[in-house]
C-alpha cells in the first residue's frame, strides 16, 4: 500500500549553489548528501517536519519552465514573500488572490537555478 511521496526531483545546473539556496534562504534541512555519478551527489533536502523532500538532479538542459516547480505552503504569504524577498530571493510576482480560490492567495519567486516557486496559503 502506499505510505507517501518520497521526494520530488527539482533541476539544477549547481548543486551546491541550489543547495545553499535552498537551506540559508529556505530554510531546508540536508536529509541525504553523498556522492552518486561523476561531478555530481544525490542530495536531498526537506522541511522539518514534512514528509516530502526534493531532490536536486541534473538539469538535462538551459530550457527554463515558467509554470512552478515547487508549490509550497505557508501560513502568511504576504509575510513570507516580503521576508524571502529581504533575504535576497528574486520575487517574480508579489502575493494576490488565487484564481482557483479567492479565499486564498499565492506568490512566486525564482530560485537560484531559475526554477519558479509557487508559496500559497495551506488552508485546504
Amino acid at each position: 500500500m502506499l505510505q507517501f511521496i518520497k521526494f520530488t526531483q527539482l533541476p539544477v545546473s549547481n548543486q551546491r549553489r541550489a543547495m545553499r539556496f535552498y537551506t540559508e534562504k529556505l530554510g531546508f534541512r540536508i536529509l541525504q548528501n553523498t556522492p552518486y555519478k561523476t561531478g555530481w551527489r544525490w542530495i536531498e533536502l526537506g522541511i522539518p517536519g514534512a514528509e516530502t523532500a526534493i531532490l536536486l538532479t541534473q538539469r538535462e538542459n538551459d530550457l527554463i519552465n515558467e509554470v512552478p516547480s515547487l508549490v509550497l505552503a505557508v501560513d502568511d504569504v504576504e509575510t513570507t514573500y516580503e521576508d524571502l524577498c529581504a533575504r535576497g530571493v528574486h520575487g517574480l510576482q508579489p502575493p494576490r488572490p488565487a484564481p482557483w480560490n479567492p479565499e486564498q492567495s499565492f506568490a512566486l519567486l525564482r530560485d537560484s537555478e531559475g526554477n519558479t516557486l509557487l508559496i500559497g496559503s495551506g488552508d485546504d
